[in-house]
């Protein structure tokens, strides 16, 4: 019985991972598909609507979106519009949060907002470190120019937490951003696995 159990739950190992990328792959393409897709049957009729055609759609929209952030002019009227939504009440409530998360993807294009370096912050009382981001190095809003603030995200994107410590007690760590969040988020399973490839 006991060595039935064993190949049932490798099964469970092997199947699940790869059932839950796929269906979040499902889940994912047809929320982004669904973008375009009323247009597209509105506009040319179902008989003429290729499944899919929103998702190629949507990379293109995005990517123009994207030429006209880059270009200086078009730039300028973004940088203006972000400012107005900043500004109104509710959806700087929404839209503030959203824009300073996204700061967190790597190779984001402006570096001026994004963490600066990874750390490992002393907890003494506990006697233990954690590994997160430096997001702030001055908080003037608050008169502490001797210390940081540091994001660190808890396992699986279960939320995270941020961290006001003294700058002495933050020790760089030599390591690129995008690894220390995957090492962060999947709890450092395979860690020796990552750093040898």
């Amino acid at each position: 019985m006991k060595h039935l159990n064993q190949i049932f739950f490798k099964g469970l190992i092997a199947v699940l991972p790869i059932t839950l990328t796929i269906y979040f792959l499902y889940w994912a393409s047809s929320g982004i598909d669904s973008l375009f897709a009323t247009w597209l049957r509105y506009f040319f009729g179902q008989e003429f609507y290729i499944p899919g055609l929103g998702i190629v759609l949507t990379v293109v929209f995005v990517f123009l979106i994207g030429l006209l952030v880059d270009n200086y002019i078009t730039g300028r009227l973004f940088a203006w519009m972000t400012q107005i939504f900043e500004r109104l009440p509710l959806i700087k409530a929404i839209y503030t949060p959203l824009k300073d998360l996204m700061a967190l993807i790597p190779g984001k294009s402006s570096e001026k907002d994004r963490p600066q370096r990874v750390v490992l912050v002393q907890l003494e009382h506990l006697g233990v470190e954690v590994m997160g981001l430096v997001t702030r190095e001055d908080l003037v809003e608050i008169k502490e120019h001797d210390k940081v603030t540091v994001y660190v995200p808890f396992s699986y994107m279960l939320g995270g937490m941020t961290l006001i410590v003294p700058k002495e007690k933050v020790k760089k760590v030599d390591l690129p951003v995008d690894q220390a969040i995957k090492l962060s988020v999947t709890s450092w399973i395979k860690a020796n696995d990552e750093s040898r490839s």
